[in-house]
């Protein structure tokens, strides 16, 4: 039998103590499981937000040769399958968000090898739990935005560039996959302070410092290099909106997001998740704390290590400044800063204090299963995209070829959308540019519907859910959709008119902007243009001032464009199309 060296040795106090850490180990892979079942049940439960639609409508722009901007727009090439998938929208957007969900799961893994290399197997799967358990990362961390493929490639890249025995296919690699970040969106700069910090450290603490600037100067090449062939292949195969704008844009969406002089601008959502996600920022909180004080005493880690773990939370001071901080961002910012959780769940008392440690980690784990059961089961359902579903139904039975129409968000991306994304920032530049809009939209491309999925399209207050307005309207614009447009079914509202009439010879004028078979509706037949039509016939009407009147009784009679168009004999549940984050 072979004997056990003097370090090798178990004592009794220490083998209680492996106990107690096994049995936190299953717990902790326990909920890991659990969060991880939770991810996939929000991908194809929770509601879907209207940035997500306007994500797909690139796609379909790209599909159909529309002019896009050559910026934020490189997934197009990654998700044209999507259109086979379903004519409902909804459903592209599902099985998109489905590889989102892996994208996700596998930034779980880079945050596992990233601690592996410092942290035992307990602490690592911890922080991989800390960071699938914060309510923001598990409603949005993998929606159809650009953040899970940026934050994949990101944390991809700090692991190949962590590896211990790391090789130029390595540092050549990473610098493709930052590349492949930054083309897909620009905020992914946000990351380059911690890559800076890890490779200067690198480069100081290194034995062979000459090979260590060859590789960091391998990186940098590789980012240009890579970055210039994603840029010129994109540009050579999308149909651009202004070859000259790329520098504007670039100017314009730094001004918008950081150069504005507003510090914490989305503090709500960073203040609710201190009170919603408080085991996870106790522990991040603690975890930064070992990190400073071995970085001053040199405790635990090396000093250059502790530096480099503490460059992962570089990201997160991005809520002090950028201006598009939503819920959505923060999958993005907190994937590097969660390995300081891990730091925190080794550094707690197992030896000295182990009651302390049980109690604290026991709290820490019930506190994030309360929140992986409510924002990964309970949430979902509440705020489920039933509706959403329903609505993009309807929208194609009524209209099953394309045509023109206005939103919100490009929430029927098949189909062309005229107007422009109602965004914060899409609204501000509305408001600051004060032109009247829609009322040109519905004049040049007659939008045959349109979809009042935001307050302020609810021109006729027809849809009660609908109660908030971020703004209103310029009234040219509010007068174009009142005269223009009747209400269907819903949030959707179709081409059309109300008119009063009397009975009589007196004849009334209307005119149609949007030229069509129009349906009439009313109490009985009526005379237009001279011509007799019964409730439920169509004619074609021209844009032009035409003529109506009443031959039998006076009342309320509407034109509706289209030949008897499908209309859901249940009304739609009373429950916003988009509740916010």
């Amino acid at each position: 039998m072979k004997i056990l060296e003097k370090s090798q040795i178990i004592t009794p106090p220490q083998q209680k103590y492996l106990d107690v850490e096994q049995r936190l180990l299953i717990v902790v892979a326990g909920l890991l499981f659990v969060a991880i079942i939770a991810r996939m049940f929000v991908a194809f439960r929770y509601e879907i937000n209207w940035d997500e639609f306007h994500y797909l409508s690139f796609v379909y722009k790209f599909l159909n040769n529309n002019l896009i901007n050559t910026f934020q727009t490189f997934h197009v090439h990654f998700f044209t399958w999507v259109e086979w998938v379903s004519k409902n929208e909804v459903n592209q957007i599902l099985a998109a968000r489905f590889f989102m969900v892996l994208m996700q799961l596998v930034t779980g893994l880079f945050i596992y090898r990233i601690c592996r290399r410092n942290l035992s197997v307990s602490a690592a799967l911890f922080a991989v739990l800390s960071y699938f358990s914060v309510s923001y990362v598990m409603r949005t961390g993998a929606s159809f935005r650009p953040d899970p493929i940026a934050t994949f490639c990101l944390m991809a890249s700090l692991d190949l560039i962590l590896v211990k025995a790391s090789t130029i296919k390595h540092w050549v690699t990473a610098g493709v996959l930052i590349a492949l970040a930054l083309i897909v969106t620009l905020k992914s700069v946000l990351y380059f302070p911690t890559f800076g910090l890890m490779v200067i450290v690198m480069i100081i603490g290194s034995e062979s410092r000459k090979d260590d600037i060859w590789r960091a100067s391998l990186l940098f090449f590789s980012i240009v290099i890579a970055f210039s062939i994603f840029y010129l292949f994109h540009r050579a195969n999308i149909s651009i909106v202004d070859a000259d704008r790329d520098i504007s844009t670039l100017s314009n969406g730094f001004n918008k997001t950081i150069n504005h002089n507003v510090l914490f601008p989305r503090k709500d959502f960073l203040f609710n998740s201190f009170i919603f996600d408080i085991a996870y920022w106790l522990a991040l909180v603690y975890g930064l704390k070992i990190i400073v004080l071995a970085i001053w005493k040199q405790q635990t880690f090396t000093r250059n290590s502790a530096i480099i773990i503490a460059a992962l939370i570089l990201p997160l001071t991005s809520v002090l400044f950028y201006r598009n901080a939503f819920p959505y961002f923060y999958s993005f910012m907190l994937a590097p800063a969660s390995i300081l959780c891990g730091v925190a769940w080794g550094a707690l008392p197992w030896q000295e204090n182990k009651k302390e440690a049980i109690g604290v980690s026991s709290l820490i784990l019930f506190l994030m299963l309360l929140s992986i059961i409510w924002n990964g089961f309970a949430i979902p359902q509440i705020k489920n995209l039933d509706r959403q579903h329903q609505l993009i139904d309807v929208v194609h039975k009524a209209f099953p070829n394309p045509v023109s129409y206005f939103d919100r968000c490009s929430m029927i991306s098949s189909y062309p959308q005229k107007g422009f994304f109602m965004s914060t920032w899409g609204i501000d530049n509305y408001t600051d540019a004060g032109k009247p809009v829609l009322e040109q939209t519905i004049r040049s491309n007659h939008p045959v519907f349109f979809i009042a999925n935001i307050g302020s399209l609810d021109v006729r207050n027809q849809t009660p859910m609908l109660k908030s307005r971020a703004y209103e309207l310029l009234d040219p614009d509010t007068q174009a959709i009142t005269d223009n447009y009747i209400h269907h079914w819903g949030e959707l509202y179709v081409a059309g008119k109300q008119i009063s009439l009397t009975e009589g010879e007196h004849e009334t004028s209307f005119s149609i902007v949007i030229d069509g078979s129009y349906t009439l509706e009313g109490a009985s037949k009526v005379i237009i243009d001279g011509h007799e039509i019964n409730p439920g016939q169509t004619l074609f009407l021209t844009r032009d001032t035409h003529t109506i009147r009443a031959v039998e009784q006076s009342g309320m009679y509407a034109l509706r464009w289209g030949k008897n168009l499908y209309l859901p004999s249940n009304p739609p549940e009373e429950r916003a199309i988009f509740t916010g984050f």
